[in-house]
């Protein structure tokens, strides 16, 4: 595909459809993050994981990557914040936090990012926020706090959270940086370009941690069971996820994108219940129905335009 093709796929009601299916493939990686926690090693699954990427999208797009290799030299220090923000901030937070923490916690604790969103976006590119969306990320984010809090308000005054809830969200920190500084590459890459260069450079930047954990934790089991996770997360999360939510942020902007982790949360919760049978709690709701009332705000908020 080439740029002036990528540019137009991204215009009309497509950008919302791949933040629907994004939202759904993601919350799969919550759950996933949550069955395989003890099993298979946080840093393993991020470095296999941004592998296979790189392998299954060499063939399609490896050439023109090639071909744009000055140009990507030319800004590695974009390349390389980027590559850090995506995998060990972002991607391997997220399965290092599901050894202490349940699915439904994090799913919930994800719809943070929207807070750093706006706040990077509006530091580095002084976007205005509309104030129907300002109030909706406001209002989701007091359900972040009933999460972590476990709906008992003592909890957070005696800054005694759970430690996983606190990695989540140093991971949506990661992927707020991620999306927001998409924009910054050249126009002339396209969204797999953008895709493959990323996890280059990340997969080398995750390569000294999962040789690390290797060592000193544990190794990669060699089943069936981790073949089918890693290859699920290397193509359906981190090629069609990643890749859908790259293209919603190129077309409607960061901050509107982040109508994606209020829905993943909801599904991820829905998933929580039917396949690791957690337990909705009444907390759990309270939060929820700040989550959906925030999206529902934030929908409605026209897209900000840059200072």
């Amino acid at each position: 595909m080439t740029s002036a093709q990528d540019s137009r796929f991204r215009r009309g009601i497509w950008p919302f459809l791949m933040i629907l299916a994004a939202a759904f493939i993601l919350a799969s990686n919550h759950i996933i993050g949550r069955w395989v926690q003890g099993d298979i090693p946080p840093m393993g699954i991020g470095f296999w994981r941004l592998f296979i990427a790189t392998v299954v999208l060499v063939p399609f797009v490896g050439r023109s990557v090639w071909a744009k290799r000055a140009e990507i030299r030319r800004h590695w220090k974009l390349f390389l914040v980027l590559a850090v923000a995506l995998g060990p901030f972002g991607n391997a937070s997220v399965y290092v936090a599901y050894h202490f923490t349940t699915a439904i916690n994090g799913g919930v604790v994800s719809t943070a990012q929207p807070v750093a969103t706006v706040l990077i976006t509006f530091l580095v590119f002084r976007e205005a926020i509309a104030r129907a969306q300002a109030v909706g990320i406001v209002v989701a984010t007091l359900g972040v706090f009933v999460i972590i809090s476990r709906g008992d308000l003592s909890i957070l005054f005696a800054l005694a959270p759970n430690i996983g809830d606190l990695i989540m969200l140093a991971a949506m920190f990661g992927f707020a940086v991620h999306n927001s500084l998409l924009r910054k590459i050249p126009g002339s890459f396209t969204t797999a370009e953008i895709l493959l260069s990323v996890q280059c450079f990340s997969m080398l930047v995750m390569l000294p941690l999962y040789v690390t954990e290797t060592i000193i934790f544990r190794p990669m089991p060699v089943t069936w069971e981790a073949a089918a996770v890693m290859a699920w997360v290397g193509i359906a999360v981190a090629i069609v996820a990643v890749g859908f939510t790259n293209t919603a942020v190129l077309a409607i902007g960061a901050n509107k994108s982040t109508m994606s982790n209020y829905i993943r949360a909801v599904i991820t919760a829905l998933l929580a219940v039917l396949i690791l049978g957690e337990r909705l709690e009444l907390f759990h709701m309270v939060a929820f129905a700040c989550v959906v009332a925030g999206v529902v705000m934030l929908g409605r908020g026209r897209r900000p335009q840059s200072a």
